[in-house]
């Protein structure tokens, strides 16, 4: 039974979606957020592939666009969300068992302040031996699509930049040399593939421990008082004596 006054206690209403924590950039940050989303790619960002009428694609791979992301925004201060798929059209051949299925992906992007663009992606498979194999490629690269997408609205250092075509005839005038070399330490292993021999090195004895090591032990007491008390030397006290 609720108490007295409950009724005037706010509720949260569970139907509606929930607000996202919002964490606000200082005006530095964001005026360093924004001189890199101004920047365009090196030649080494873009990649190619033939298009219609022996023309030449441009694009910017997923990877490299999850990688530029988290360099500007940070690894988290960026997220991205499916809003909506939706089934285009899903075929199935009934001789063949073939299916062919096209789809569209609404992804959004959210930056830590509260910030988003939202893009559609559009993924396809022609005669594909599977629905479950079909529908997995399709969402996949629909999702990969928007993602990217979306991403581009930021800024040209997130693929705005490729859609310049005066830009792009110049920069792929530039070769693209890598400087840095695959290094074999600075991989992630797991702890049954680290080597575990270390090699031991020997440090050299400095001059006054081989000093101390080749000097011959001092006269204990013992042997002091040994001496004292042999025949020879009673021998010699009687001596001067008589």
């Amino acid at each position: 039974m609720p108490a007295p006054g409950d009724q005037h206690t706010s509720w949260a209403n569970p139907f509606e979606e929930a607000k996202p924590r919002v964490s606000e950039w200082s005006a530095k940050e964001i005026a360093t957020i924004a001189s890199k989303l101004d920047k365009q790619l090196g030649p080494e960002y873009i990649s190619s592939r033939s298009g219609p009428g022996g023309s030449r694609v441009h694009y910017l791979t997923a990877e490299k666009c999850i990688g530029l992301a988290n360099e500007v925004f940070g690894f988290n201060g960026w997220s991205s969300s499916i809003q909506n798929i939706q089934v285009d059209f899903a075929d199935e051949n009934p001789q063949t068992q073939r299916v062919s299925i096209g789809l569209s992906v609404i992804v959004r992007i959210t930056l830590r302040d509260g910030t988003y663009h939202e893009d559609i992606g559009y993924g396809s498979i022609e005669n594909a031996r599977g629905k479950a194999m079909a529908f997995e490629k399709a969402k996949k690269e629909g999702t990969t699509d928007g993602l990217k997408r979306a991403l581009r609205n930021f800024g040209n250092v997130l693929g705005n930049c490729i859609y310049d075509q005066d830009y792009v005839k110049q920069v792929t005038k530039v070769k693209a040399q890598p400087v840095k070399k695959f290094d074999q330490d600075n991989l992630h292993r797991h702890a049954d593939f680290v080597r575990r021999d270390v090699a031991t090195k020997t440090e050299p004895t400095s001059n006054l421990a081989a000093v101390l090591l080749k000097a011959e032990p001092a006269e204990s007491f013992e042997d002091f008082l040994g001496g004292m008390l042999s025949s020879d030397a009673f021998d010699e006290v009687e001596a001067e004596h008589l």
